[in-house]
């Protein structure tokens, strides 16, 4: 007998039925049915309650070789929020310290897939910030995703900072810049072991801005921040942060930074 069959079949034997074996019959042949309905309902209902849940992020960053992932940074949010006039209740700030990037620039797999993931955010404005290990900080640094900060801090501010101040000099980054019009354009990469001596906390030397051309202010080197060192973020090598030229949060950017170097 066909199955259409055989379902007419039970069918006409339901007639008149109770409403319990009714029931039963239609949860033996339809079981699957609404299983998947079930799923498909339940996985609605996550996927719209997220949506409505998620608050506009109003300050984004991501953090390259942190020495220390396993950290809550709920506290520099708080700060850095308030600083800012941010409403944690209506939006949010995500601080990602779990990226990875081998010094020098990039030489596997994973390392081009953190330079997508910054390359995609920063491209479409969805990122502000990018803190990372000297050497990596160089690096995009040189391919120019990182604003001028005296078009962000006043004369005052950047004098507190001076320190700290990671220069680069323009008359580089436009070299590389025409360099990366060539359709052939490859990055250029630092031999690794000669990177990661070079950013260690022990052997590291500041970019001098009396050696270039148009130095330009790109970046706070994290080394007197108490919350990188409360925190080892970046003890061992120099972190460095930086505010993304086109960042839609520069208001909020700045006050991390500020928060950071408290």
């Amino acid at each position: 007998m066909a199955v259409r069959d055989d379902i007419k079949a039970q069918r006409e034997k339901l007639k008149g039925a109770p409403l319990k074996k009714k029931l039963s019959y239609f949860f033996y042949y339809y079981k699957i049915h609404l299983i998947v309905a079930a799923v498909i309902i339940v996985a609605l209902i996550w996927i719209i309650n997220r949506q409505l849940n998620t608050k506009p992020q109003a300050l984004t960053g991501i953090f390259i070789n942190a020495e220390n992932t396993d950290i809550s940074t709920d506290s520099l949010e708080q700060k850095t929020a308030e600083k800012a006039g941010i409403d944690l209740s209506k939006n949010s700030i995500f601080l990602d310290m779990t990226n990875t990037m081998n010094p020098g620039g990039p030489t596997d797999q994973y390392d081009y897939t953190t330079i997508e993931k910054i390359q995609t955010r920063a491209f479409n404005s969805k990122l502000d910030v990018i803190g990372a290990d000297a050497s990596n900080f160089k690096f995009f640094a040189k391919q120019s995703y990182f604003c001028d900060l005296r078009d962000i801090f006043s004369d005052s501010e950047l004098e507190k900072y001076k320190d700290d101040i990671y220069y680069v000099d323009k008359k580089v980054l436009d070299e590389e810049s025409k360099k990366m019009d060539n359709p052939d354009y490859e990055v250029e990469t630092e031999d690794k072991e000669k990177a990661k001596s070079e950013e260690l906390a022990s052997s590291f030397v500041k970019p001098d801005p009396s050696e270039m051309d148009d130095p330009i202010p790109a970046g706070i080197i994290l080394s007197d921040s108490s919350f990188v060192k409360e925190n080892n973020v970046y003890n061992k090598n120099v972190g460095v942060i930086g505010i993304i030229d086109n960042a839609p949060h520069k208001k909020a950017a700045a006050a991390l930074v500020k928060t950071l170097m408290e």
